[in-house]
């Protein structure tokens, strides 16, 4: 089992010969493993380059102790010192392998452990504050010693090649590209995680060359470790990450800004409470009758819902007891006393919630509402499915769907221009934009930062308009609506 404290997942020596059959042809003079566990890598390298000088780092003497047997280990966090610089080399400079398996583990993850294995908490990414909060400040360990050896290799030629997420891989191609690393080539082999490691992740071999050259800031990305050729590339164009260096070249002129704000669905972190279900009325999930004032009962879709297009019956419901995060809910006592009575008679679920977003807000607070969301008209898309699937919503018996928080919408109060939207969003020109920019091996591979890249003016200007409207008429039938609606869409500036 893998000692969660170290993200200790050790690499099978079958695996580690693999991929260093993957390596460049070298005649390599210095290797450095700089979390060695037992010393697989080592190993496979002693059997490649017997002449090679071989280091590892290891902070666990046992393990350091087992892998003496492949070359020189300092006992030691990697975290201590310049492994550039800090590293008593006995051999002559020369070809310089930095290989390995660092630590599958986050930040905040060894924060729980209380592991002192772990380098100095930073906000990295200089998130702001309730990006920070929520996580998207957190880190990858692996991607702290991808740019610490990124960092402190610069100045020498070297090849990094070691195994991490996918999703590591294109943080730190990134980061190269923004600091202007001096990278002149990589690559991305995927590897089967649940085969090898049984973890439930996307990992793959993630090869960088560091020296001098034109830099060069693509990767070419095999579908497995042994595939000859690549499929396709992935790299930084114009200072933006891209799933498909190829795709995003044909269909880059879409790629701007957004000129309608996409939003997210709502966070409450209750189901048990917030969420009901229909059954000849609302009722909680275990089949209680409930009985709250109509105008904060909503008709709810999940991302599923969305991306199946089972959109026809409402058969949930959500409370949602603020126009705005902000809003004072003691006031619903009075303006709402059943639903107030409903959500005091279970307040320790509402008041347990985990998430610190809730501290020092009202109390049975919600996130991401506002007046989008009582918007009548709306255009939905899951965050979580791999297939990017459009849906335009339109109210309940008056009253405006809402979502739960995987799900991203536009707010429209006028159909024409949602229905025009909706056809600019389902044509090839925004699927190949899209196509060209969502990693589908991410967990929400479709984000808010993704939408708002999407430039519907620029698609409407270039989409035939008697296409459009047809498109768009086909869900409102207001041809006069739909025209000024696309006519909108096309004088934006």
């Amino acid at each position: 089992m893998p000692n969660n404290e170290f993200g200790d997942f050790q690499t099978p020596i079958e695996l580690a010969r693999r991929l260093v059959a993957t390596l460049p042809h070298r005649p390599w003079r210095r290797v450095l493993e700089p979390t060695c566990g037992v010393g697989n890598f080592l190993s496979a390298m002693h059997e490649q380059s017997p002449d090679a000088e071989r280091v590892g780092i290891e902070v666990q003497p046992e393990y350091a102790a087992t892998a003496s047997v492949f070359g020189k280990i300092i006992t030691a966090s990697i975290f201590d010192f310049d492994l550039a610089r800090d590293i008593a080399w006995t051999s002559e400079p020369g070809a310089t392998l930095v290989i390995g398996n660092p630590p599958w583990v986050t930040n905040s993850q060894l924060s729980v452990l209380h592991s002192a294995n772990r380098p100095t908490r930073a906000n990295t990414k200089n998130a702001r504050g309730i990006d920070a909060i929520t996580g998207s400040s957190n880190f990858d360990i692996a991607e702290f010693i991808w740019i610490k050896l990124l960092t402190e290799f610069a100045d020498r030629p070297a090849t990094i090649a070691m195994i991490c997420k996918t999703q590591v891989a294109r943080n730190v191609l990134l980061h190269c590209a923004t600091q202007q690393l001096p990278v002149t080539g990589s690559s991305v082999r995927m590897i089967d995680a649940k085969k090898w490691f049984d973890a439930g992740v996307d990992a793959c071999w993630f090869t960088v060359e560091l020296g001098p050259g034109k830099f060069d800031y693509t990767a070419q990305t095999y579908p497995s470790i042994d595939a000859p050729q690549p499929d396709n590339s992935i790299g930084v164009v114009d200072g933006q990450l891209v799933a498909d260096v190829d795709a995003y070249q044909r269909s880059k002129q879409f790629d701007g800004a957004s000129p309608l704000t996409w939003r997210q669905g709502i966070k409450h972190d209750a189901t048990a409470v917030m969420e009901l279900i229909e059954n000849d009325g609302p009722r909680t999930k275990s089949g209680i009758s409930v009985d709250i004032e109509r105008d904060h009962l909503f008709p709810l879709f999940k991302c599923t819902d969305v991306y199946r297009d089972k959109l026809d019956v409402v058969s949930r419901w959500m409370i949602v007891p603020q126009t705005h995060t902000g809003d004072d809910t003691e006031t619903l006592a009075s303006t709402a006393p059943k639903l107030w009575k409903y959500l005091t008679e279970n307040a320790a679920v509402l008041d347990g919630r985990k998430s610190s977003i809730y501290r020092n807000r009202a109390r049975f607070c919600i996130f991401g509402v506002g007046p989008y969301t009582f918007a009548p008209y709306k255009i939905a898309i899951s965050g979580f499915h791999k297939i990017p699937q459009f849906r335009m919503v339109g109210p309940y018996d008056g009253t405006p769907a809402v979502f739960d928080d995987a799900t991203y919408l536009l707010p429209f109060e006028d159909p024409a221009a949602c229905a025009v939207a909706h056809a600019l969003l389902t044509g090839q020109e925004a699927s190949d934009l899209i196509a060209a920019l969502a990693f589908w091996d991410s967990k929400r591979p479709v984000t808010k930062k993704l939408l708002q890249r999407i430039d519907l003016r620029a698609i409407a200007r270039a989409t035939d308009r008697a296409s459009l409207r047809e498109r768009a008429a086909a869900v409102c039938p207001d041809g006069s609506a739909v025209d000024l609606a696309i006519d909108s869409f096309r004088d934006q500036s």
